[in-house]
């Protein structure tokens, strides 16, 4: 012990050298605008490079666990063509033929951060304005729903998470009854946890019922997943149930996530811009 301080004592000057150095480029860093912004701006992009960096990592290591979420969703998906179904012989029917028009694309995207303790969680992703990414697209993953995009640059962009007090909005359906109604949030408390509100206790609701969008979402296309009703509870002096909805997503260990491209969006939004002029004009 008494040799180390001897080797500190030996290195004073040293020492005093280098605290004055950080504390001279401390307080020209705080006190300086230029400077300041320099800081930020720099370590910012470290910042992102070192996540981006460390993601990767990551990612290389649940390889495994991603190729299997991506293999069982291309079966879900095979089981929807319409090659895996026949049509059964009759000696009279009908055939109504349809015009099908694509109205989503989806982008592939990493998580570059994410968290899931704070009242109000963002997810920063690797695709931007580069790639089309624009403010309003919805995030889900292959178990379901992520967040929705707040901002963007030109290579990144930040999602507001399902785990969100305050600034995620979602239509929900209730698939075993196929009806929308209520509306879906997070009390800020178990990540693994949602709570679906305004739902009128008289409604037939049962434990085991799935929960997901709505047609009628302007961010998600149909029938994407957002949990499972995992308990009803119903008091006689109040109106809605108190139901609680376990998450189809594990927040914690998202790496890859689909970003939803509507491409009827700016049509539909032209439409009901045009209505409210008329509406305004009627008034």
């Amino acid at each position: 012990m008494n040799s180390i301080f001897k080797y500190l004592k030996s290195k004073l000057h040293v020492l005093l050298f280098l605290l004055l150095e950080i504390l001279s480029i401390i307080s020209i860093i705080r006190f300086n605008t230029y400077q300041t912004a320099f800081y930020y701006s720099n370590t910012r992009k470290l910042s992102l490079s070192l996540h981006e960096a460390n993601s990767s990592i990551f990612d290389y290591f649940g390889l495994y666990t991603k190729n299997q979420a991506l293999y069982n969703e291309n079966i879900d998906l095979r089981r929807k063509l319409r090659s895996n179904y026949v049509v059964e012989s009759k000696k009279i029917f009908e055939i109504n033929d349809t015009v099908y028009k694509q109205r989503y694309k989806y982008f592939p995207a990493q998580v570059i951060t994410n968290s899931t303790n704070r009242q109000n969680n963002f997810i920063t992703i690797n695709r931007g304005k580069s790639s089309g990414i624009e403010k309003g697209m919805g995030v889900f993953c292959p178990e379901g729903v992520v967040g929705t995009i707040v901002e963007v640059s030109d290579n990144y962009s930040i999602a507001v998470s399902v785990l969100n007090t305050e600034g995620f909005k979602v239509v929900p359906k209730i698939k075993e009854l196929n009806d929308t109604k209520g509306t879906v949030n997070w009390n800020g408390k178990d990540p693994n946890y949602l709570n679906l509100e305004n739902i009128n206790k008289y409604e037939p609701l049962k434990v085991g019922y799935h929960i997901v969008t709505s047609p009628y979402s302007k961010n998600f296309p149909e029938n994407v997943p957002i949990g499972v009703i995992e308990s009803l509870k119903s008091r006689t002096t109040e109106t809605f149930y108190d139901i609680k909805v376990k998450s189809s997503v594990n927040f914690g260990k998202i790496q890859t996530v689909y970003i939803v491209i509507d491409l009827f969006k700016d049509e539909i939004e032209k439409l009901e811009a045009e209505l409210n002029k008329k509406n305004l004009n009627v008034k």
